[in-house]
């Protein structure tokens, strides 16, 4: 890979960028292990600056989590500096310019000034420079471009400041050109959308998106799920979704996410109508609002039809075990659920699915109804509420009697007859409501079996 001749500290290659304005550093830009970073590399001959999201996040006011830094010091030279400082350096990505600094106060991504050689739409080789503005040429939005130093002086190249403050997002130079060197960022540019655009969409950034939405298919299954996950956990995602089903991204990849109008109830609901601590923006039940398993209401074994659409969808898009059992059931569960249910009927589904699930289950079908006229009435509204009540206040209950009790009573030898008389006092139990304690359900057996002996004679 090639890498240019590194010459930390140019004046010319600092001056490459204007003064654009000036921000008040907070947070962990004003944390002493920041300050450590920014001088170790200062006192390599370096130039450090903040770019990206945390330089964005603090126009914004938004609280700062990941700090990027750009440095025109070679990575080798970086990693010389940090250690020199008693700084713990991880090489993370040296090929790439990237290495990681680990304090206490967090973890810093430092990255060399570089400038893409070759690419291909997934990777790229790429060669160290020593020019702020090549550099900044090379990422993917104007808002992602901007520069600040530790005491807040701003470089601004492609005016991203106004873009974010207006809610634009807006591709570097030529947008078919970013697109092209990283697939990718057709899902960033929604991403991006959906956390800091306002409608309407850039149209030029999303024409070249649907041009190139062909690229899509090269990029790992892993990479578009990540993406899609992040701008799911957005406030309103919906309007964001809508706008990639028109310009034709979502069909070519994910033709299953279609029920928008279901995500924007859902979204009112966890973002805004719900003031519970335990039910915030869920990416993956938002994900199971827009999923449509198809059309199953003709058939008897609706439940096991969604349930396989559902399981086959979510092994496709690489989820976890964990999150493909919870989107599944979820998906089967919530056609099923109605505000009319019995109290009996919504105890016993507490039962066998968890309060966790259950309340899944109740969000969506409730996103599922809201968005089909006419609207929900507010009694309506308020009966699904008493059922997320229900769910908060479940206490989980055990089965009063366990396969010892049967062998205790002589009722079955060891073997599968037990599993099945457990099921059958288990079945009892939950149509009486729970009420039957271990000694009536113990008389219960021995009645059918008793019962199942005469009929047998």
């Amino acid at each position: 890979m090639a890498a240019t001749e590194m010459t930390g500290g140019n004046t010319a290659a600092m001056t490459a960028l204007e003064v654009t304005g000036r921000l008040r550093p907070y947070g962990i830009m004003v944390a002493d292990d920041t300050a450590r970073v920014f001088d170790a590399i200062e006192q390599q001959g370096g130039c450090a600056r903040f770019v990206g999201g945390v330089v964005r996040d603090a126009l914004l006011k938004r609280h700062l989590v990941d700090v990027d830094i750009a440095c025109d010091l070679a990575p080798e030279a970086t990693v010389v500096a940090l250690e020199n400082a008693g700084i713990k350096v991880i090489p993370t990505g040296l090929k790439h310019g990237t290495v990681t600094a680990i304090t206490e106060a967090g973890a810093y991504e430092i990255t060399t000034l570089r400038v893409d050689v070759l690419t291909d739409g997934r990777h790229a080789e790429v060669a160290f420079t020593d020019s702020w503005l090549e550099d900044a040429k090379r990422r993917d939005f104007t808002f992602n471009a901007i520069y600040c130093d530790l005491d807040g002086t701003i470089y601004d190249p492609f005016d991203g400041e106004t873009d974010l403050r207006e809610g634009r997002v807006r591709f570097i130079g030529v947008a078919e050109n970013r697109i092209a060197e990283d697939f990718l960022r057709i899902l960033r540019f929604f991403r991006f959308q959906a956390w800091f655009g306002r409608p309407p969409i850039d149209p030029i950034g999303a024409e070249a998106c649907r041009k190139a939405v062909n690229g899509l298919r090269d990029i790992s299954v892993e990479r578009i799920r990540d993406e899609m996950f992040k701008l799911l956990r957005s406030r309103s995602p919906a309007g964001t979704i809508n706008d990639m089903i028109g310009f034709d991204i979502l069909p070519a990849i994910l033709p299953e996410l279609i029920q928008v109008d279901c995500l924007r109830i859902m979204q009112w609901l966890d973002s805004t109508a719900l003031a519970d601590p335990a039910i915030r923006p869920d990416p993956l039940r938002r994900l199971a609002a827009l999923f449509s398993p198809g059309d199953n209401k003709q058939h008897s074994d609706m439940q096991e039809d969604n349930l396989a659409a559902a399981e086959r969808f979510a092994r496709n898009l690489r989820l976890s075990n964990e999150e493909t059992d919870r989107f599944a059931e979820m998906i089967a569960h919530a056609p099923l659920i109605d505000p009319k249910l019995p109290i009996e009927t919504v105890r016993r589904d507490l039962y066998r699915m968890g309060a966790d699930a259950f309340r899944d289950a109740v969000i969506l079908a409730w996103s599922a109804r809201g968005a089909v006229p006419p609207r929900c009435t507010r009694l309506e509204n308020e009966e699904w509420k008493a059922f997320l009540e229900a769910a908060k206040n479940w206490q989980p209950v055990k089965l009063p009697i366990q396969g010892r009790d049967i062998l205790k009573a002589g009722l079955a030898p060891a073997g599968p007859r037990v599993g099945m008389l457990l099921k059958r006092a288990e079945e009892y139990w939950l149509d009486q409501d729970f009420n039957p304690d271990r000694d009536e359900l113990m008389d219960y057996l021995k009645r059918q079996l008793t019962a199942g002996d005469k009929e047998t004679e």
